[in-house]
Parts: structure tokens; C-alpha cells; sequence
């Protein structure tokens, strides 16, 4: 609710105030602006600061270019192309979040429409959402005002109990998911503590501290418990970690830390987070490795786009005023990456929305608002999508489209709504289906590939870590790789191929790369130097067509599993 709210006086303020001094047009162009209000709305004070401000940016861009293109529809497209890539790598890049650079994309095409259908000055658009962003800007940082730790807080608060949930469960399987929540809570309160104001909170920084402790405790009772003979899939030495193993080969056991080596690994994760969270720099070096999920992410995007507008143009003509809105969904489809499963999900769910979201738009021309009521309409439905937006996506998608719509047309409703309605309509269609059949076929082994760059990475660290290389604070770290390699397995295995040869190496190498962060046996790290430089150097494949085990994923296997056995 406290979000919703301060979306809505967002908008309030750039349409009130305009209105009253007889310009409602300019209160309209303000209004792209103040969708940079959407994100990072919870967020600590130095990151929502950082966040708001740097899309605030990209609005005032992103709108030029649609502005500034408008004479030519070739030169629009290739831009808002061009745009909707490099948006869509960077946010994922950074870790932006949610919604991402959708808004990025849609407020382009708006300037695009505003300037060259509406005759509205090139520009006065980015100007005017210049002023938008900045009035965004300075509402999400007053909240904090009066309480500029309030985010830090609820963070800790929400681990603390995190942990006890945790700490009053019993070992085995059915523990695994208050684990899970357990490490994600502590995670995201230190992620808040190191985000959030200048100077750090003795209170909070102790309660996390204490909170830690306890977990680390219940982490290490659940070493001492053996899971039955039913779940030998799992790993017995932690299962509450829920760890899979190969049953078969046994290539992929390498042994968990124990209990202390854990602790000393979690430390060394949190200090590497802490540092590209501090840094904009690292997190971009972190954020662009080749291959990772932004490029993949950018390159379908990029295919979806200028294969949608090829569609269209073939379909309705060359002349195309809407063409912004086919582009914006096909990004919408594919921009916030994971897993192909749910993004075809969150695609059917915008497809739904946005055809009920076309229905809301033809009421409101059918009462066609002015004046204040129409400010009244566009700031409940600014509200209404921030109160919605992650709660349940398809009515959210459903209120944006109408309020794009205004938005694109200067507040002036349209003589003939059901033609802009069968426009927008038949460039949703097109938009989601292309996108789709980019997700499924363009994108079908991007996870691999991913994995495969992520496992070379690792092998990479681990090689200069085992030979107590110094690293300057710019460079990758094993503790950095390790977590990426981590989360591209993770979105691998949720596509389902997590008993693929890319999946059961990527395994082993990050529980091999956690005894070693782990151990205080720096004899035994030393002497390993050389066989990791060997297998760091090898050739690793693709993950492009092998299904089967090849000779290298083998031997990374069975070093990984050597290392574990001389470290346990």
C-alpha cells in the first residue's frame, strides 16, 4: 500500500500541478518520467537512490530516441531495436529487478507517437519527463525521511525470523525449504545493511550477526543427521542443503564443508557480494561475462523485435505509427530472463492482461474523461499498478495498457477506438507469439552455454586461488564466479536439464570451489595448483549438441572429487 501511494502521488503532482497553471499537456509528457517511481520501491536508501535516478536517466534517453526518430519509421525501428537490447542486457546485468526494461522500451515508442502523430515539439518530451523523473526521484527518497533505516530493518527483522523458522525444524527433507528461506533472508539483509545508509547500525548489524550464529548451529546439527535409505539421491552429510549427487557414478560427490569450513565459506560469499554491491564497475564486470543470461537475453529480444516488425510491416504496411507497441511486447516477453518455462508463463499472462487491459481503454473512451477526472482516472490507475504488480501480473499488465494509451495519445481520445483497439490488439499477437518462438527455439540452449562459460570461469579461479594469486578489488574473484555459476545451474536445472553433463560438472566444480574458499589446509590447496591450471586450460565443451559425458567433464569430475576427499 505505502508503494501504491507514493505512485500515485507521483503522478498526482506532475498532472496537478501543470493543470493548475493551464498547461494539462505538459502534466501528460511528465508522466513517463514517473515510471521510474516503480522501481527499486522497497529498496535501501542508497540503492532506490541509485536505481530511481539511473532509470530516471533512461526515460529522459529513451524518450529522446523516440523522439528525435520520429521523421523516419525505418530509423525509429532500428533504434527502438537497438534500445530494447541494450536495456534489456544492462537491467539484468546490474540486477535492476522488476519491471525491468520494459518501461524503457514503451516510453521511446510514446515520444515516437506523441511527436509524430500528435505533432507534440521533439524537444519538449524528454524535457518534460526529465522534470517526471526527477519529481519520481524526490517523492521515493522523502518516504524515507522520517525513518531512513526502515528498509535495513524490515530486512534483519525478516531473516531473524527466517532463521528461527528454521531453527525449530528437525533435519531432513522437509527442513530443505526453511533453509532455502533462511540463506535467501540472510543474504537479502546483508544485501540492505550494505545498501542502505552511509554509516552502518551497531543494533541491526548484532541482531544479523546473532541471527547468523543460529543458522550456522542448525546448519551444523544437520551434518550429524543421515538421510534415510529412500532419499540416497540426496547429499547425507547436510540435508538440509538438498544437494543432488550422481547415485550412479559418483563423479559429482564431492563432500559439503563441514560446519566451520561452511561458516568461512558464507563469509567469504557475503564479503564478495558486499564488494560489487559497493561497486558499479564489478557489478558490471560480474553482470556482462560472456556467455551469460544478459547476452542471451539481449540477442533474443534483439531477433524478437525485428522479426516482429518485419511481421508487421508485412502484414499492415510500411507506414506504421503503432509500431512501438509490437516492439515493447516482444521485449516484454523475454527482457527479465529465467527460466523458459515461466517466462512462457508471464507471457500468456500479459497476452490475457493485455486484451482485458484493450477492453478497460474502450470504456474510458467510451466516457471519455477530461480535465481532472481524467487526472483522477490516470492517477487510480497508476495506484492500482503498483498495488497489483506482484500480486498478480496479468490484471497489473491489464490497467498499464489503458494508461500507455492515454499517455501516447496526449489525453485525447481516439475517433475511432475499436480500430486502435484491433491495432494494438493485432501487434500484441504478433509480439508475444514471435517471442515465444524466439524463447523456444533461438533460446533453447542459451542455459548450456551459460553454464559451460560459468564451469571455465570457475576452473579459471580456482587455478589462480590454489596458487594464492592477489586479486585487485575490480577483478572476478572464486567466490564471484561461484555464485554465477550457481545461479546459471540453477536456471538450467530449472529448464529441466539438471542431469545433463553441463549441470553435473557445474555441481561439482562449485562444491570443490566451496571446500577450497572453506579449508585451513593451505598445503593441500597448494599442491592442487597444477592439476586445476590443467584442467582450467583444457577444452570444455559447448554444451551445444553432447548429451553424453565427454572426457573432460570426467576428469573435472574426478579432480573435483580428489580435492574433496584430501580436504574432508
Amino acid at each position: 500500500m505505502r508503494n501504491a501511494l507514493k505512485a500515485g502521488l507521483t503522478v498526482l503532482l506532475c498532472l496537478a500541478v501543470p493543470t493548475l497553471l493551464g498547461r494539462p499537456d505538459l502534466g501528460l509528457l511528465c508522466v513517463t518520467g514517473t515510471f521510474s517511481v516503480l522501481y527499486a520501491a522497497a529498496a535501501p536508501l542508497r540503492r532506490r537512490a541509485v536505481t530511481v535516478a539511473g532509470i530516471g536517466l533512461g526515460l529522459v534517453v529513451s524518450t529522446a530516441i523516440g523522439a528525435f526518430t520520429s521523421t523516419s519509421v525505418a530509423l525509429f525501428a532500428v533504434a527502438a531495436v537497438v534500445l530494447a537490447m541494450v536495456t534489456a542486457g544492462l537491467c539484468l546485468a546490474l540486477r535492476v529487478g522488476p519491471p525491468g526494461s520494459y518501461f524503457l522500451v514503451l516510453c521511446a515508442g510514446i515520444a515516437y507517437l506523441l511527436v509524430g502523430e500528435h505533432g507534440t515539439e521533439a524537444w519538449l518530451v524528454p524535457t518534460m519527463t526529465a522534470v517526471g523523473a526527477a519529481v519520481a526521484w524526490l517523492v521515493t527518497m522523502v518516504e524515507l525521511i522520517p525513518d531512513p533505516r526502515r528498509p535495513e530493518r524490515q530486512a534483519v527483522r525478516a531473516a531473524v525470523a527466517a532463521v528461527a523458522a528454521y531453527a525449530d525444524s528437525e533435519p531432513g527433507p522437509d527442513s530443505r525449504p526453511l533453509h532455502r528461506a533462511a540463506s535467501h533472508a540472510l543474504a537479502a539483509a546483508d544485501e540492505a545493511l550494505a545498501e542502505g545508509m552511509w554509516t552502518g547500525s551497531p543494533e541491526l548489524e548484532s541482531d544479523l550477526a546473532a541471527a547468523r550464529r543460529e543458522y550456522l548451529d542448525r546448519s551444523s546439527r544437520a551434518t550429524l543427521h543421515f538421510v534415510t535409505g529412500e532419499e540416497q539421491g540426496w547429499d547425507p552429510h547436510n540435508p538440509d542443503a538438498a544437494r543432488r549427487i550422481d547415485a550412479e557414478e559418483g563423479l559429482s560427490d564431492v563432500p559439503m564443508p563441514s560446519a566451520e569450513a561452511a561458516e568461512r565459506v558464507e563469509n567469504a560469499l557475503v564479503e564478495d557480494d558486499r564488494r560489487s554491491i559497493g561497486s558499479l564497475r564489478r557489478r558490471l564486470a560480474d553482470g556482462l561475462r560472456w556467455p551469460g543470461e544478459p547476452w542471451s537475453v539481449a540477442l533474443s529480444v534483439g531477433v524478437a523485435t525485428a522479426v516482429s516488425i518485419i511481421i508487421l510491416t508485412l502484414l499492415a504496411g510500411t507506414e506504421q505509427p503503432h509500431l512501438y507497441w509490437v516492439i515493447a511486447f516482444s521485449a516484454l516477453v523475454l527482457h527479465q530472463g529465467g527460466p523458459r518455462v515461466a517466462r512462457t508463463y508471464r507471457a500468456l499472462h500479459r497476452l490475457a492482461g493485455t486484451v482485458l487491459g484493450l477492453g478497460v481503454f474502450f470504456l474510458v473512451t467510451v466516457v471519455e474523461p477530461s480535465g481532472w477526472w481524467l487526472i483522477a482516472m490516470i492517477v487510480v490507475l497508476q495506484f492500482t499498478i503498483e498495488l497489483l504488480v506482484t500480486r498478480n501480473y496479468a490484471m497489473a499488465v491489464a490497467l498499464i495498457t489503458p494508461l500507455a494509451l492515454l499517455v501516447a495519445s496526449g489525453g485525447t481520445m481516439p475517433e475511432d477506438p475499436l480500430s486502435v483497439i484491433g491495432e494494438r490488439l493485432l501487434d500484441t499477437v504478433i509480439g508475444v507469439l514471435v517471442a515465444l518462438v524466439v524463447l523456444w527455439g533461438l533460446g533453447r540452449r542459451s542455459h548450456h552455454r551459460a553454464v559451460r562459460g560459468d564451469t571455465r570461469r570457475v576452473l579459471t579461479e580456482l587455478a589462480e586461488f590454489s596458487r594464492g594469486e592477489h586479486q585487485s578489488r575490480w577483478e572476478p574473484t572464486l567466490a564471484s564466479a561461484l555464485r554465477d555459476l550457481n545461479t546459471s545451474n540453477a536456471l538450467l536445472a530449472a529448464d529441466g536439464h539438471g542431469d545433463s553433463p553441463e549441470a553435473r560438472t557445474a555441481e561439482a566444480v562449485t562444491y570443490a570451489g566451496y571446500l577450497m574458499l572453506g579449508t585451513l589446509d593451505e598445503h593441500s590447496v597448494r599442491r592442487s595448483a597444477p592439476r586445476w591450471a590443467e584442467l582450467a586450460a583444457a577444452g570444455l565443451p559447448s554444451g551445444w549438441r553432447r548429451d553424453d559425458d565427454d572426457d573432460a567433464d570426467i576428469r573435472i569430475r574426478e579432480q573435483c572429487r580428489r580435492m574433496g576427499a584430501s580436504l574432508d
